[in-house]
């Protein structure tokens, strides 16, 4: 088949197939470009990628349209593009924060938002912003933590990137001051044990009850579609509430999000010395290769290992 109705029942499966296996801000920038797709054209074939590929402009768009590619390879769909390369960009490497700035944003951000940024920085190699949005107090291990104060704790982070579980630590400090916020919630059970759902609400107090009850009659009847306008939203809401807010106004600069994972692996590997092997397991990684660009983001190794040299 060398041609493909471009739906409404299309474009919605495309987006569900797409959820598990990219990052929020991957499924943000490919659905804006996807949704135009969709309004400008009734069908894709050749002859209609002849006019996409003369707008576009970055990689990700076309992307977008190798996802569909892949979509329908997935699905069992007889279709498939020839698609043109382009012109690749130079890539730009992950912004780090120094620990300074990181303090500083943690001190910055509202209570009890100093403590998710400090979950998403310091537990394992650096949490994504959806895995803490979506983190449980019954994905961290606490009965083996209560006997044992001094130790650091563990955590299942559930459903990440690609849809892998993976296991990853919270030190020592971190780990009390998430279960005296437990305490203060008052959501111990009688055996001295967090429960209940999501740690963070991110906003989801402050809806109105209409909006509230929206979302509670979604969540019975479309679970999936509930997760992804969940994260969603309370990832905006995060961004603009939190971050822009507080956070950027105190440091004075814009601030990525992700940021905070990238610079959390590059000081695992740069100071803590962590092998790259390691931290692909904790990072999550499919391919070692993706975690290897911790290993040249940061010249400060290469500072040090040069401050001696005289000045001419």
């Amino acid at each position: 088949m060398d041609e493909i109705a471009l739906t409404d029942e299309l474009l919605d499966n495309i987006i569900a197939w797409m959820q598990p296996k990219y990052s929020l801000s991957t499924q943000s920038n490919r659905q804006i470009f996807l949704r135009k797709i969709f309004k400008t054209h009734n069908t894709l074939n050749q002859d209609t990628l002849r006019k996409i590929m003369k707008q576009i402009k970055y990689q990700h768009e076309r992307s977008c349209l190798v996802m569909i590619n892949n979509y329908c390879y997935d699905s069992g769909i007889d279709f498939h593009l020839n698609i043109p390369s382009i012109k690749k960009q130079a890539n730009k490497l992950p912004e780090i924060l120094s620990p300074e700035e990181i303090k500083l944003i943690i001190n910055s951000a509202p209570k009890p938002y100093d403590l998710a940024i400090r979950c998403i920085f310091n537990m394992g190699a650096g949490l994504r912003v959806s895995e803490i949005i979506k983190f449980c107090w019954n994905h961290i291990r606490w009965v083996d933590w209560i006997e044992n104060k001094d130790h650091y704790g563990v955590a299942i982070i559930k459903s990440g990137k690609g849809s892998k579980d993976r296991v990853v630590n919270i030190p020592k400090r971190l780990m009390q001051d998430l279960y005296d916020y437990a305490k203060e919630l008052d959501v111990l059970n009688e055996f001295g044990i967090p429960t209940g759902m999501m740690i963070f609400d991110f906003g989801q107090e402050s809806l109105s009850e209409k909006k509230k009850k929206e979302m509670d009659d979604l969540m019975r009847y479309d679970l999936e579609l509930w997760k992804e306008k969940y994260v969603r939203k309370r990832y905006m809401w995060f961004r603009y509430n939190i971050i822009q807010k507080h956070c950027e106004k105190a440091l004075n600069k814009h601030i990525k999000i992700h940021a905070l994972r990238h610079s959390r692996s590059t000081y695992l590997y740069e100071v803590e010395k962590v092998p790259v092997e390691k931290l692909q397991i904790l990072l999550g990684h499919s391919s070692i290769n993706t975690t290897m660009i911790y290993t040249k983001i940061n010249p400060k190794s290469v500072f040090e290992s040069i401050k001696e040299t005289k000045e001419l």
